[in-house]
């Protein structure tokens, strides 16, 4: 602060020194296992474009979305993946630089990988969309190109590569009812904690979720229902 006179009143005129804002370091993030790769297709050139991942993550409304207990008792254990928020989270990290930069991917509910289930694994589907050629609201839907398995034991993930993607037909993306991810989340909710040793409730088909699925978007849910057979026929009995 220094004083300056002029005429008979002083002054006061205050220096401010600017400097470096102090700023709290960011947490560094959770180091997810390492993805193993397998049946992976030789890939083409590039350019430096953004890839958008289409899933229900994304949304605003699910952003730290606590999902409705399908009623069934706790499951105890320590398991490094306990939710399909979670799982789909880690398939999306293991399979981000193989995806189309030129395409938006779109993210599938967690199935089992395998049915009966043979271990404590889930299976997430990526399916491409291209832009429509004469449509600026509409895309060409691909079928699955990755599948990506996550262990709920370890985090770990294996992707394995489709080969020959084939249209499936025009689409407009919609945003799901909130009734539609409400069942959805229930039915996802129940399959982990079928496949972490836990129960859901007795009567009601809490997995019908999957069946909603299938109905609202038929042309991307006949390709997962055919590559989920098993599962999927399990489901339908159970309704």
């Amino acid at each position: 602060m220094a004083w300056l006179q002029f005429g008979s009143a002083p002054w006061i005129v205050l220096v401010l020194v600017s400097g470096p804002a102090c700023a709290r370091p960011a947490s560094s993030p959770t180091q997810a296992p390492a993805a193993s790769v397998v049946a992976r297709e030789p890939e083409a050139p590039r350019e430096d474009t953004f890839s958008f991942v289409s899933t229900s993550n994304n949304d605003d409304a699910a952003k730290a979305r606590v999902v409705e207990s399908d009623g069934g008792d706790e499951v105890s254990g320590t398991f490094a993946v306990r939710t399909a928020a979670q799982a789909k989270q880690l398939a999306e990290g293991a399979v981000a630089t193989q995806l189309d930069p030129k395409k938006v991917w779109r993210t599938s509910p967690v199935f089992p990988s395998s049915w009966p289930a043979k271990d404590r694994k889930v299976a997430v589907y990526f399916h491409g969309l291209a832009a429509h050629p004469h449509s600026m609201s509409q895309y060409v839907l691909y079928s699955a190109a990755f599948r990506v398995d996550v262990s709920l034991d370890d985090g770990s993930t294996t992707v394995v590569a489709i080969p020959k993607p084939r249209s499936l037909g025009t689409i407009e993306q919609t945003r799901p009812t909130s009734l539609e991810t409400r069942e959805l989340e229930l039915a996802e909710s129940s399959l982990v904690r079928q496949l972490l040793g836990g129960t859901a409730t007795i009567g009601e088909n809490t997995f019908w979720g999957y069946m909603k699925f299938v109905h609202e978007h038929p042309e991307i849910g006949r390709d997962l229902e055919r590559r989920q057979a098993p599962f999927m026929k399990w489901v339908r009995k159970k309704g």
